[in-house]
């Protein structure tokens, strides 16, 4: 009996195991957001968990070593979704806001450099706040706040340099827009919005041109029908321009785009993650040169590695992480034991923990 022999067939890939997991913490009920940043200004990176469930902040202190300390719970106001850090009353020392949808306000955390905070500051809003934006939208030195609420508004809140706001211009977003980011789009040297609006009568990135005196242009819509879900800003090919990448509601796709540097972005770029992208982070996940994606995957409970080819493409299949606890709604990246590469956190909604990821190798 004669035996062929076939030739084995030249299957993709998944990129190497890059991470391990090296740690298990508990947070709040109901983590829904991560955030990565030095609060007590000691070299560390430290780790805030914004928990929708019991209305609080858990703040875990990095120690440098990739282990952090002990959570401590900071109760804010009801049904918190996200927060962010910046220097609100610009004393030098990082400050917290985080938004309460079922308070309809923001709540202003003052830092004072070592990592405790002063009483929480209220700053009231429309109904149901879904995100806050810090930049200084009309170069005052102040940091001000743009807000997006459920019922398809954004509002812009400019600072007072001392912890307070003022309410400014509202805005039509034409949708619900739980995620967005800003920086400088078209090189005007004023900061602009990026929103993700994923309904299905207006679904696109929205983007605010940015007047420089807190007010916007019109809104363009980029990547229109692509239901995004998630987006952030990040230089994904080193020219100096900042891109857009985002998870989509749609096909378990992510897609990147492009900066022109005027305001204008080329045709969306399409990869995959794993089953039902929520959330994601860049950083240098391999040691080549080309800024990678991880993404939070909500319906697979899954966390997906997807790494850059020598071209910048990205490759298929990802690697993917399964976390126990399930229910990935939040991840964060950051180099927490300063190996020169950037580590994963994610949260698990579930089980109220959070997983801590460390390269696998040091780069230097």
């Amino acid at each position: 009996m004669m035996v062929l022999l076939l030739p084995a067939c030249d299957l993709p890939q998944p990129p190497p195991d890059l991470f391990y997991k090296f740690d298990v913490m508990p947070v709040g009920q109901g983590p829904s957001h991560l955030l990565t940043t030095d609060l007590n200004l000691d070299g560390n990176p430290d780790l805030v968990s914004t928990n929708s469930i019991n209305s609080t902040l858990s703040i875990l202190y990095g120690k440098g070593t990739g282990s952090f300390h002990p959570a401590l719970n900071i109760n804010v106001a009801a049904e918190p979704t996200m927060s962010a850090v910046g220097d609100i009353d610009r004393d030098g020392y990082p400050d917290l806001v985080v938004n309460a949808r079922g308070s309809k306000m923001f709540v202003v955390l003052l830092g004072n450099g070592d990592g405790s905070f002063r009483k929480p500051i209220p700053i009231k809003t429309g109904k149901a706040p879904l995100n806050i934006i810090l930049g200084d939208y009309n170069h005052d030195d102040k940091l001000d706040a743009a807000v997006t609420l459920t019922f398809a508004k954004m509002e812009l809140y400019m600072g007072t340099g001392d912890g307070y706001f003022k309410k400014g211009a509202t805005y039509l977003t034409g949708s619900r827009s739980f995620s967005g980011t800003t920086q400088d789009f078209n090189g005007d040297g004023h900061l602009d919005i990026a929103l993700a609006a994923s309904s299905s009568s207006a679904s696109s990135i929205r983007l605010f041109l940015g007047n420089g005196d807190g007010t916007f242009q019109k809104p363009k819509r980029l990547a229109e029908k692509l239901k995004p879900l998630a987006v952030v800003a990040s230089d994904m090919n080193s020219d100096e321009k900042p891109d857009l990448v985002f998870a989509s509601g749609q096909g378990d796709n992510l897609y990147l785009l492009y900066s022109n540097g005027d305001g204008s972005f080329k045709e969306p770029v399409a990869f995959s993650g794993g089953g039902g992208p929520f959330a994601l982070t860049t950083g240098h996940f391999n040691p080549d040169k080309f800024k990678d994606v991880a993404v939070a995957n909500s319906r697979s409970s899954t966390f997906s590695i997807v790494i850059r080819n020598a071209s910048g493409k990205f490759k298929y299949p990802t690697r993917d992480y399964v976390i126990e606890g399930g229910t990935v709604l939040a991840i964060t990246s950051g180099d927490y034991n300063h190996s020169g590469m950037s580590d994963i956190v994610v949260a698990s909604n579930a089980k109220n923990t959070i997983e801590i990821y460390l390269q696998r190798r040091v780069f230097k």
